[in-house]
């Protein structure tokens, strides 16, 4: 192979590696859930923030940053919390949470598309029991009363030992919210 063929084809490669990262990068929320196997890793705050800018960013009332992003195409809104007690170039994402339910005015920081997402073949919409099982198969369980924006709604989450999470959220028997958890 000469020199020129060879270069060519490290240069292609190259370029196919940045493509298939930037790829990758640009749908980080959608990655998360779309496989639907959801393997546990953590997140960069910076990834998230060079993704898709500071959202609609607030302070919660257990000192989180929540910053809120939304998919018009599915009307679904993304939220993601970090610790702000860590500092900005080595913090972490704690959770990533979508919703059927707006926690507040609609978001003008948008997301990739989130069709067809699913987590451990939950989607929202589907029955109260079918995130309950998904939960249970993924760790140790907790079930508690939360608030979604103004309304009531249940949730149920599994804990596995490795200290990531996914929980489930629903409102009429229906699963209206899912999440991912990193960390204690």
């Amino acid at each position: 192979m000469s020199m020129t063929k060879l270069t060519l084809l490290v240069l292609g490669s190259i370029a196919a590696a940045t493509t298939h990262a930037a790829r990758a990068d640009a749908d980080l929320v959608s990655k998360v859930f779309h496989d639907g196997a959801y393997l546990p890793r953590v997140y960069d705050e910076t990834d998230i923030l060079r993704r898709y800018g500071e959202g609609e960013s607030s302070v919660d009332d257990v000192g989180l940053i929540r910053r809120r992003y939304w998919d018009p195409s599915t009307a679904l809104e993304v939220v993601i919390s970090s610790n702000p007690d860590i500092a900005a170039t080595v913090r972490t994402v704690d959770e990533i949470r979508v919703s059927a339910i707006a926690t507040g005015p609609q978001s003008v920081k948008e997301t990739e598309s989130l069709k067809g997402l699913n987590l451990k073949g939950v989607v929202i919409g589907d029955p109260e029991a079918k995130g309950k099982a998904a939960a249970e198969d993924y760790g140790q369980t907790h079930s508690s009363r939360e608030k979604l924006g103004r309304l009531d709604v249940e949730s149920v989450c599994g804990y596995a030992d490795s200290g990531s999470s996914i929980c489930f959220y629903s409102r009429g028997k229906r699963i209206v919210a899912m999440a991912v958890g990193f960390g204690p």
